[in-house]
């Protein structure tokens, strides 16, 4: 079992919601992602992420139900996916909820990208 502190940060203006436990395997990114440095933002989720793969190896479910991301926060949410899908290649389940609106055309079409560069269970959940 996994001793990590978990993650609770509530959402501003330009960040979004995260709640990161794992205790559980969830991990949850929600509301908008457009911090002013994406990479003092996401690192720390990031260096998190990693050691929780390190060291857990039980089912984990990623949770994302953003409204909207700007290109830098982007390119940390791939990273974070990346993480979780080379810890997937180590015979752990992974799975990635990406939740939308039935109306945002463009984040269908982001999680569709997504999900077409990772070979990691990755659902589209229209809502």
């Amino acid at each position: 079992m996994i001793h990590l502190q978990p993650i609770e940060l509530k959402a501003t203006e330009d960040t979004p919601e995260v709640r990161f436990s794992a205790a559980d395997g969830l991990l949850v990114i929600s509301g908008r992602s457009l911090p002013e440095n994406a990479w003092q933002f996401y690192q720390p989720l990031i260096d998190w992420t990693r050691a929780y793969c390190a060291a857990s190896a039980q089912e984990t479910l990623l949770e994302l139900k953003l409204d909207y991301f700007n290109s830098s926060s982007g390119r940390f949410l791939f990273e974070l996916l990346t993480i979780l899908e080379n810890r997937a290649g180590d015979k752990s389940k992974v799975q990635v909820n990406w939740h939308v609106d039935h109306d945002d055309e463009l984040m269908i079409e982001k999680g569709q990208e997504l999900k077409g560069l990772l070979e990691i269970p990755f659902r589209i959940v229209i809502q």
